[in-house]
């Protein structure tokens, strides 16, 4: 191969990785993360960092003792964060493929959660003792 050709060839790598990072750029830009407790009383709503952008809470969370609403708070806040961070693994995996790389973003991921796979929901119970639903919210992304 001559020089020329090589040179050739490592331009359009380079312009190729430009345009993949310019596409990646555009879909982290609309990522944000949703999740609804299991009784709909909490609703949360996170951006591409993780942080709260938006919290519903229905007339039905005023019914709760403050403590539960908290942790019901707290737990959809994860949820809804995990669902951000989910779509940001399926976007750098498409964009740097599994290694190192796409490692290093995991653990930089918003709020220190774990991602689930891409497309991965947890399911919410139907039918749930009152105890041990305040002492554990599960909560649907």
């Amino acid at each position: 191969m001559s020089a020329e050709q090589w040179l050739a060839d490592y331009q359009r790598e380079l312009a190729g990785a430009a345009d993949g990072a310019v596409r990646a750029n555009a879909r982290l830009r609309q990522v944000g993360g949703h999740a609804i407790a299991p009784r709909g009383e909490v609703e949360a709503w996170v951006g591409v960092s993780g942080a709260l952008e938006r919290l519903r809470l229905t007339a039905h969370a005023r019914a709760l003792e403050p403590d539960a609403l908290a942790k019901l708070i707290v737990a959809t806040a994860k949820a809804a964060q995990r669902s951000a961070a989910g779509q940001i693994t399926e976007i750098m995996t498409d964009f740097v493929g599994p290694g190192a790389a796409l490692d290093l973003v995991k653990a930089h991921l918003p709020g220190g959660v774990d991602t689930p796979p891409p497309g991965a929901r947890r399911s919410a119970k139907s039918t749930v003792d009152e105890d041990v639903y305040f002492a554990n919210p599960e909560v649907r992304e």
